[in-house]
């Protein structure tokens, strides 16, 4: 009988082992499990990347646990561990992640249109009339979403802002005459916005620029600002210049067409609707940060000097007319150049915001 006993307990507890496996395997409510792979080239440090985990990865997975028969297994990839800075939205098209993080300032020859604004500067710093405008342009020009699945092999999500860039120097920049024979690092095509200052550029990137400046490659550098305060940058570089540049769309969320068409429909209306509340939850957040971040140039031992209006009309007349290439470049890649670009500033001045130039936005071949 005790053997008997015995080898029923073992019976018994190697079924509920069993079980548990199993359980484990299928999700805590025996929801089938998917796994998704999301990744940046920038890490978690970076606001646009912080909102990404706060709200759309935390929602998607709350929402797909609560009302579907499933459940997201994230495999996190930030900091360019699987796709470089740079690189993600290749990375997205060849499926090397799943859902990609793509940092737009690098991708000027391949998506011009959705990097418009980067070549418009000093048309609005404000995080949350930048978002209101994209998001009145996007609905009204869908091109800007529709180019991802007709070009690059993947499904458009969502878009995020920028933060105020702001310009971080070594000496104090009070006007445009101040940056004469400066080097000042930016990153692609945001280096058009010192074409003219007498200053030169430098290609740079948020994840090399404290390097930069501390061994003197450059002597300034335009930055989004929360992400540069988060890198320590006014330790090497305590003067920072609200100069009014921009906010301009910065990042865009897709996924891989093949993950796309595999995913059950109730989990993709899931990421759709997620993703259509992200450029919102991100702008308020960025916003949100910025007061903080000029306390915290001053509580590092910097200085926060404001452009005068004057001097943001200066800079912006000393550059050569990039918003008339800007629509060059835009009708000869297809798109209604001349009524896009003319309609976000239409839609600026709608909200407020008045014009720092009078750019020539004509339709001019």
């Amino acid at each position: 009988m005790k053997k008997k006993g015995f080898a029923v307990l073992v019976l018994l507890l190697c079924a509920l082992a069993l079980f548990a496996n199993g359980s484990s395997e299928t999700g805590g409510e025996g929801k089938k499990k998917i796994t998704l792979r999301i990744g940046s080239g920038h890490s978690t440090s970076n606001p646009w990347i912080t909102a990404l985990e706060d709200y759309f990865v935390k929602n998607v997975s709350e929402r797909v646990k609560n009302e579907t028969n499933y459940e997201i297994n994230w495999v996190k990839n930030y900091g360019g561990s699987v796709i470089t800075l740079g690189n993600e939205l290749q990375g997205v098209q060849d499926g090397l992640v799943d859902i990609g993080c793509t940092i737009l300032v690098f991708e000027a020859s391949r998506l011009p249109l959705v990097d418009m604004v980067y070549s418009m500067p000093f048309s609005c710093s404000d995080p949350l009339i930048v978002a209101d405008v994209v998001k009145a342009m996007y609905k009204e020009y869908p091109e800007f979403t529709t180019v991802y699945e007709e070009k690059f092999n993947q499904h458009y999500l969502g878009i995020g802002v920028s933060d105020p860039y702001g310009f971080f120097s070594t000496k104090e920049v009070k006007s445009l005459d101040d940056v004469a024979g400066m080097k000042i690092g930016a990153a692609g095509i945001n280096l058009a916005w010192i074409e003219g200052s007498g200053a030169a550029g430098v290609q740079t990137s948020l994840n090399d620029t404290y390097q930069n400046l501390q061994t003197n490659v450059c002597q300034a550098t335009i930055q989004p600002t929360h992400s540069c305060i988060n890198l320590k940058v006014p330790e090497v570089a305590p003067y920072y210049l609200d100069a009014n540049f921009n906010v301009v769309p910065f990042n865009s969320v897709t996924v891989n067409k093949q993950t796309w068409d595999s995913l059950p429909k109730e989990v993709q209306t899931i990421l759709t609707e997620v993703g259509d509340g992200y450029l919102d939850y991100e702008a308020k957040y960025i916003n949100s940060v910025h007061e903080k971040d000029l306390s915290d140039v001053v509580k590092m031992g910097g200085k926060v000097i404001t452009l005068s209006r004057a001097e943001q009309v200066r800079w912006a007349a000393s550059l050569p007319d990039i918003v008339n290439d800007l629509v060059k470049r835009l009708n000869n890649a297809g798109f209604r150049g001349s009524e896009i670009v003319e309609r976000y500033y239409q839609l600026l001045e709608e909200r407020g915001v008045e014009r720092i130039r009078n750019w020539n936005t004509a339709n001019t071949k």
